[in-house]
């Protein structure tokens, strides 16, 4: 099976990770013993907890373990001014570039994320939310000034909403991601800003019992004025991985490709539908090909601290094992600045050299490895012959 990820219309996308080949000459500083640059792109999680329970959930090992556990208004305010002026190498003076507001849980949760977006924006770093969708409305104007929203719906109706995350809210979450869109459009804010990568995304985590409502989930999202529709398959998260078996059947594959074709014909030069599988096999199966993790050093996660201080943080180093203490920098630091210390230290480094890329899941940062290891260290594409 074979499944176009987009139109070739559509093929300068936000979701197309060749976009890595911009950050060349940054990552070529990646070396041993050697200053490193900050990160362009770093993910914050301003609390574990979540007001959902998602049959899927990937964050549920760190929400059970770290429950209800925050970082508090004034450390988030403190983290964006450290990220503003952060400079991990002498050849990259100026700060971090971009914050994904995240989460091991639901972000919009915290009642600190508007000022901490404020703050963000008022030090010139772009800012996107990852969020559920129910709890958009305490924050219409802060959010409107992100460069993108993602709104995980992943459903096309209320009744598959309701069996999949454990709660009737879909047409709550489909009113306020009108909220937003109207609001931002209105208002012409930052996120109705003309471009593909602008916007609110309807995201769709793919999943045996929501196949069949792509086409639906899709017209939905371009009815109410969506940029895009964002979908990826279900991954095995980190704690379970070599204990599940393969996802979908080959009916799943066969209805999959049926519904994207669909979905497809929806397209127009307001609105695209991405399904992003080449991280996957051809059975949208984890397919983590390549032979070490050169993505901790190009991105990281601030997150809520093990001892549940909300004046401290940990540093973690992957989005997709959230929890796994392997992966974690520090933990229950005090201070933004021993984030610069840290960063390309030798225990960095020790983290780079345990980490055993088989026992990983489904990896977001596939493609970012793959060009680090074939095109930057090794240079096979002889990109410098444009």
């Amino acid at each position: 099976m074979k499944i176009d990820e987009w139109s070739i219309q559509k093929r300068w996308n936000p979701f197309n990770s060749y976009k890595l080949l911009a950050q060349v000459y940054r990552w070529r500083k990646i070396q041993r013993g050697k200053p490193i640059p900050q990160p362009v792109l770093v993910t914050v999680d301003p609390i574990n907890a979540c007001d959902l329970r998602c049959v899927w959930c990937n964050s549920e090992f760190v929400i059970d373990k770290r429950k209800g556990r925050k970082l508090s208004t004034e450390m988030l305010l403190k983290i964006a001014d450290f990220l503003s002026r952060w400079q991990g190498s002498p050849e990259w003076e100026k700060g971090v570039e971009a914050v994904c507001i995240a989460g091991g849980g639901e972000p919009l949760l915290h009642e600190g994320v508007g000022k901490f977006i404020e703050a963000l924006r008022e030090k010139g770093i772009e800012a996107g939310v990852v969020t559920n969708g129910t709890m958009i409305h305490r924050f219409i104007p802060q959010l409107s000034e992100c460069t993108w929203v993602g709104v995980s719906v992943d459903a096309g109706s209320a009744e598959t909403f309701a069996r999949l995350k454990k709660r009737d809210l879909f047409h709550q979450v489909i009113k306020n991601m009108e909220k937003l869109i109207n609001y931002s459009e209105r208002n012409k804010t930052w996120l109705g800003r003309e471009g593909q990568g602008y916007g609110v995304s309807y995201k769709y985590l793919l999943y045996p019992g929501n196949i069949h409502e792509v086409y639906q989930a899709a017209k939905l999202a371009k009815e109410i004025g969506c940029r895009n529709f964002h979908l990826r398959p279900m991954g095995v998260p980190w704690d379970k991985v070599g204990k599940v078996e393969k996802i979908f059947s080959e009916d799943d594959l066969k209805l999959f490709q049926e519904q994207v074709e669909k979905a497809r014909t929806l397209e127009d030069e307001n609105f695209g539908v991405f399904t992003i599988t080449h991280k996957f096999d051809p059975t949208l199966h984890t397919l983590n090909a390549f032979p070490k993790c050169y993505a901790i050093f190009m991105t990281c996660v601030f997150m809520p601290p093990q001892d549940n201080n909300p004046s401290h943080f940990t540093l973690g180093l992957c989005c997709d094992r959230r929890g796994d203490e392997l992966l974690e920098l520090g933990k229950n630091l005090e201070s933004v600045e021993e984030v610069a210390k840290l960063w390309g230290s030798e225990k960095h480094w020790e983290i780079f050299d345990k980490i055993d890329v088989s026992t990983c899941p489904r990896c977001t940062y596939q493609p970012h490895n793959q060009i680090f290891e074939y095109v930057i260290k090794r240079d096979f594409m002889t990109y410098k012959f444009i």
